[in-house]
């Protein structure tokens, strides 16, 4: 830990915290390395930015999260490669970790300069407070859903304090950060919901480059929201149970105190900026999946979506499907066969390729993800209108749907349930639809690059028919439709998904060439550089927490022991 907070603390030291890097950017936001004093608003700003390669589809985050939790969850398909379950390697999750404790770093200068004001400026300043904490737990959740128990409340004050001492934190344990997550997002929800400085707001309007824009109903929404996901993220099982019901009860019961993202419009994240590679999201996603596995559809997906096995759809296949995948030439969406060795399958992807070379036709065999509306057709040549999105309403509407169908928090409620069930299937029809048909590299009527098929857009009417046809009441029904709206936008809320619930049903082989890495994980093991720095405390949360040496395969407290199946 102490590599963190001494990097942490040269950057701060240096007052170096500067926004976004592309011209617009800068001449919204004054760089507070040009200034002698640091304010509250400017270090917000600094806040969103260091959060930005793990909130966003930057390239790091898409390419390390589709090697874990894409594959893990079952969203990204795999050949039964060679060390598929070790993941990107150590120093992918080690850069994970360090770039949460820089976040958190600028939070503490921010929570510090904040609690250095007189009276009068805290009230102007409370909105920036309360905001910048809620994105920061929102990573936190990420952090503690990955690793288990981490520093946090001791973390992320060495350059203030100069005590290299005190910059070994001790581990929060992860069910009472989860508690304390979920009391200070109440309390924010509140304070949002409620008189909030005039001048505050014109100073957020001015720093916020988020897609709220610094609206305080649509900050509302989203914190109330992020309450909502780590509250039935908690519902399932474990120590947190009756804390999570309690926050799911006070907001559905409360709708006008505790309003939710209802509508795409209020979806919220960060705006694609293609003038600067910070922000060029489809460029980041394109490099990262052409010519790679991670751009490859599982065999759960497509079952999830009722493929047939021949792959061509029917009229009983979810309207997504198309603007969510390419087919091949063929129009057949096929995935990997899991009982076929990796040669195996290589080989039946090279004859067909060769047939559609000799058709004078450079195109998949597989289903990937569409070319269009996100992978892009080629290395850097990505759709232009990818944002980031933190938190959708499809996510939302489809999360009441599983609280009123367990009856979490609020009593089982099947028409409420079926009502939000359908809304959410067909807001993230019009989400997926919406990438695709807004894409700054579609090409007229043509459904992909490599598919060569007229684009035939399927409606809301559409989705909410499929969406009643698919419903029957089920928590693996709902379950289901989460894991396919995060899919391979937000890869890790599908493994929280299917560890939560065991929904989908996802199957792997086992990989014999990898004795230490044979099936899939339950959660990542503590980086070197916390190995290494913070070593004493590191090896307490080990002792108290791995029920095997590498924590690989000791499930979190919240999480089902088993949450795939293993093909003989």
């Amino acid at each position: 830990m102490k590599k963190i907070f001494f990097a942490s603390c040269a950057a701060v030291a240096l007052m170096s915290m500067v926004a976004c890097s592309d011209s617009a950017f800068e001449d919204r936001y004054a760089d507070p390395a040009k200034t002698t004093t640091v304010g509250v608003p400017q270090v917000f700003t600094a806040v969103l930015q260091k959060g930005n390669t793990w909130m966003n589809p930057v390239y790091y985050r898409y390419y390390t999260q589709s090697t874990t939790s894409g594959r893990f969850s079952g969203v990204i398909g795999d050949a039964n490669t060679k060390g598929r379950y070790q993941g990107a390697t150590e120093a992918y999750f080690n850069t994970r970790w360090t770039n949460f404790y820089d976040m958190l770093t600028q939070y503490r200068v921010l929570e510090k300069t904040y609690n250095d004001l007189d009276d009068s400026q805290k009230e102007v300043n409370k909105v920036f407070y309360f905001i910048s904490r809620s994105v920061l737990q929102g990573q936190l959740h990420e952090m503690l859903s990955l690793f288990g128990d981490v520093p946090y409340s001791q973390a992320g004050s060495l350059w203030s304090t100069g005590d290299f001492a005190a910059a070994k934190p001790a581990y929060d344990d992860d069910v009472t950060a989860y508690k304390q997550i979920l009391a200070d997002l109440k309390e924010a929800g509140d304070f949002l919901g409620g008189s909030v400085s005039s001048t505050g707001l014109a100073s957020l309007g001015r720093q916020d480059y988020t897609l709220a824009a610094g609206s305080q109903a649509k900050w509302q929404k989203y914190v109330n929201s992020l309450r909502l996901r780590i509250a039935l993220h908690l519902a399932t099982a474990g120590d947190c149970q009756s804390e999570a019901k309690a926050a799911i009860a006070e907001i559905l019961n409360n709708p006008s105190k505790y309003p939710v993202i209802e509508s795409n419009d209020d979806n919220q994240g960060v705006a694609c900026d293609t003038s600067n590679d910070t922000f060029n999201y489809g460029k980041s996603i394109s490099q990262a999946l052409n010519g790679r596995f991670e751009a490859s559809c599982s065999p759960a997906m497509l079952a999830a979506m009722n493929v047939p096995a021949d792959g061509l759809p029917t009229a009983d296949t979810d309207p997504r499907l198309a603007a969510m995948y390419d087919p091949n030439p063929e129009g057949a969406y096929l995935s990997y066969d899991l009982s076929l060795t990796n040669s195996q399958i290589d080989q039946i992807s090279s004859e067909k390729n060769k047939e559609y070379v000799q058709k004078g036709m450079q195109a998949n065999y597989y289903a990937v993800i569409d070319s269009v509306a996100v992978a892009g057709w080629a290395q850097y040549q990505g759709n232009g209108h990818i944002d980031g999105i933190w938190m959708s309403a499809a996510e939302v509407a489809l999360s009441k749907a599983e609280a009123y169908v367990m009856g979490y928090g609020v009593s089982k409620d099947e028409a409420k349930a079926k009502a939000a069930f359908v809304d959410g299937v067909a807001l993230s029809n019009e989400y997926y639809w919406n990438l695709k048909t807004n894409s700054t590299i579609g090409k007229a009527g043509n459904d992909s690059y490599q598919g060569y098929r007229e684009l035939v857009v399927a409606t809301e009417a559409d989705a909410r028919a499929y969406a009643e046809k698919i419903w029957d009441g089920s928590q693996k029904c709902v379950a289901t439709q989460l894991w396919i709206n995060h899919g391979f936008m937000n890869e890790l809320e599908a493994w929280n998904v299917v560890r939560r619930t065991g929904y989908p049903v996802v199957k792997f082989t086992t990989d014999t060439q990898m004795t230490g890495y044979p099936t899939p994980p339950h959660r990542l093991p503590y980086p070197s550089d916390e190995l290494t720095y913070n070593g004493d405390k590191c090896q307490e949360a080990i002792a108290k927490n791995y029920s095997e040496s590498t924590g690989y395969y000791t499930p979190l407290f919240w999480a089902k022991k088993d949450y795939y199946t293993l093909l003989k």
